[in-house]
């Protein structure tokens, strides 16, 4: 629970707030669970507080100074963030920042473009999340997904090959030889593999993107953010996001070339509806026409699935400039006293070898 005197002296006003503040910089304010919706917080000194599961609803906090501070399980929803400084602040996936302004949302947090700054989520995900902030670790899920989703592309590209040239049969290599399939035949093969393959792809693309949450420096961002494939790979440019979601609608969706095979197009077209039932109760596949609308209707929910997760990475991998300044600092200062330390080292091996060379 927040402090009462802390909440009192906020609820004073902005002026009383920051001259308490400035008077004990030591102190740290506790604001957690404190219901600060709607109030006019802009330009208020809030770097350091605890303002774990706070209520900010609608805050304006233009220009407030939120540096350090734990933003864990906020609600944020609809808060004006203009200006406001949030370096070195953390929040979890418990804060809430739906139609927050002044800020971009990213995969991992919030980013004040005014400020270059951002809150990033916490290193220390539940225990039994196995996740963690591990670019290579995301990297090799989106591979795997990449692998997969290209093979299930390659099955959809076959079925073309049936409907521009229409062979009567193709012939496939497997482990023993290599067997023959007809269109109908390898249409719903291709179906059920593809929601196989696809589920796997979703799976896969989850755990990428739950992992790409918790990373938070710029060497991750961009080994993460340039990772070579379209439905992991984020578009800035708004011509460029409208050209990316139909290209990631159809290389998701493309299973739906298979329904092809199991409708007759020219009774369609003219409604003869009971040729076209009638072709569909025919087809060569032992309870294929019960089979089918249950697989397809698993496929559908997969690849819409799959799309919503392609969105989720149509954000930006953020990270804070104030604290990539802190690591460079302290990387420098490592330098540095290793390099010292190798000094030292090649004259204590300098004076050896002169005491060697006198004996």
């Amino acid at each position: 629970m927040a402090d009462k005197n802390h909440f009192e002296r906020l609820s004073a006003g902005v002026a009383v707030w920051n001259h308490w503040r400035q008077a004990q910089p030591a102190v740290r304010p506790d604001l957690s669970q404190a219901d600060l919706a709607g109030l006019d917080l802009n330009g208020a000194n809030l770097s350091e507080a605890d303002l774990t599961g706070a209520v900010l609803l609608k805050t304006r906090l233009s220009g407030a100074d939120l540096r350090g501070a734990d933003l864990r399980g906020a609600d944020l929803s609809g808060a004006r963030l203009d200006g406001v400084n949030l370096s070195r602040s953390t929040i979890d996936l418990s804060t809430r920042y739906d139609g927050v302004t002044g800020c971009q949302i990213g995969v991992n947090g919030l980013y004040s473009p005014s400020t270059d700054s951002a809150a990033l989520m916490r290193l220390d995900p539940p225990g039994n999340s196995m996740q963690g902030a591990n670019a290579e670790a995301v990297v090799e899920s989106l591979r795997h997904a990449r692998k997969l989703h290209t093979f299930s592309v390659i099955l959809a590209g076959i079925a073309m090959l049936f409907i521009v040239i229409k062979p009567k049969t193709i012939t496939l290599p497997y482990l023993a030889g290599s067997f023959k399939f007809d269109d109908f035949s390898y249409a719903f093969l291709a179906t059920i593999l593809s929601a196989a393959l696809l589920s796997q792809v979703a799976s896969f693309i989850d755990s990428a993107l739950q992992g790409a949450r918790y990373l938070n420096d710029r060497r991750a961002a961009m080994l993460v953010g340039h990772f070579p494939w379209l439905l992991s790979k984020y578009e800035s440019d708004p011509a460029n996001q409208r050209q990316s979601r139909v290209l990631r609608f159809f290389m998701i969706f493309h299973p739906l070339i298979y329904i092809y095979f199991f409708v007759q197009w020219s009774a369609l077209a003219i409604g003869d509806w009971d040729s076209v039932i009638r072709h569909y109760q025919q087809m060569p596949i032992i309870f294929g026409e019960y089979l089918l609308p249950v697989v397809y209707i698993i496929l559908i929910r997969i690849c819409l699935h799959l799309f919503s997760l392609s969105e989720g990475f149509q954000k930006p991998i953020l990270f804070d400039a104030e604290t990539e300044r802190s690591r460079r600092s302290d990387m420098e200062r490592l330098t540095e006293a290793f390099e010292r330390q190798s000094a030292l080292t090649a004259e204590l091996v300098d004076v050896l070898k002169k005491r060697e060379g006198k004996s």
